[in-house]
């Protein structure tokens, strides 16, 4: 039982890090952060491709370039939305959640 207890610990932070997302915006740029009542009205989303179960990003995992895009107000959030459980499902069913994806959803004024 001890033993079993360890190895799920051992994994837990092996895999700590699985599909890190850099939250961050050009140097260059002063913007404000949104509440949680104001909803800007531009939407960008981008999709995030890892492999070996998310360690490693083979798409750009930084907000940056989609940030850059904005003037005054950012609102960021990361999720996994049904394609992405779609994605990820196939993926493990195929081959052993080698690949996995996240979504991110920049608002932005």
């Amino acid at each position: 039982m001890k033993r079993g207890i360890f190895a799920l610990l051992l994994a837990s932070l092996l895999f700590g890090s699985c599909a890190t997302i850099v939250y961050e915006a050009p140097a260059n740029k002063e913007l404000k952060m949104a509440t949680q009542v104001d909803l800007p009205p531009i939407k960008i989303k981008k999709k995030v491709w890892y492999i070996l179960w998310g360690l490693v990003p083979i798409s750009s995992n930084s907000t940056a370039e989609m940030v850059g895009l904005c003037n005054e107000m950012v609102k960021v959030k990361s999720y996994e939305g049904i394609d992405d459980v779609i994605i990820n499902t196939l993926s493990e069913l195929l081959v052993f959640g080698f690949i996995e994806t996240r979504t991110v959803e920049i608002n932005c004024k």
